[in-house]
């Protein structure tokens, strides 16, 4: 199932479908796994690994309301433009940094061959390792950040070519 959705100006694009033993979600490329461990009207428990989280939510039309530890977050889904450039943007080429972030760990290099989900660099912010997943098999086009570096917010990390 693909679900478009608005936050903060920003379109994201989510996929969702059942994996193994539970499901995956590939949110703007990267890719989640985890297992619905309680459901109820308006929550969630979901496990990622060894960590459980619990979502509470409510809808209203085409609005959507999800609070997660003190936070709520309003997603709208977005119009028909913003949903064309989000998937247009999807299928790029470049892998975009998702925040300013400092570069910890590049694990590819030019020409590599790589995995859908495979671990292609560690980036650091705000305290938080964020790994930066390959959103498709492909080959390494070109790396342009090396470790130690500072990033911006939808800066150029590498290019993918499609396999």
């Amino acid at each position: 199932m693909k679900i478009s959705y608005e936050y903060a100006g920003e379109t994201y694009e989510l996929d969702l479908s059942e994996h193994q033993e539970g499901y995956r979600a590939v949110l703007n490329g990267e890719i989640f796994d985890f297992q619905v461990i309680n459901r109820s009207p308006g929550m969630v428990t979901l496990q990622f690994g060894s960590r459980v989280r619990t979502f509470y939510w409510a809808a209203e039309q085409q609005t959507r309301w999800v609070a997660h530890r003190g936070c709520t977050y309003r997603l709208q889904r977005p119009t028909a433009k913003q949903a064309r450039r989000a998937q247009t943007r999807s299928r790029d080429a470049a892998l975009r940094a998702p925040m300013p972030a400092q570069v910890r760990s590049v694990f590819v290099k030019n020409g590599d061959e790589v995995a859908m989900g495979e671990t292609l660099l560690l980036l650091e912010a705000m305290k938080m390792e964020i790994k930066v997943q390959s959103p498709r098999a492909g080959r390494i086009q070109a790396v342009r950040v090396a470790s130690g570096e500072t990033v911006l917010r939808d800066q150029i990390l590498l290019e993918l070519e499609e396999a």
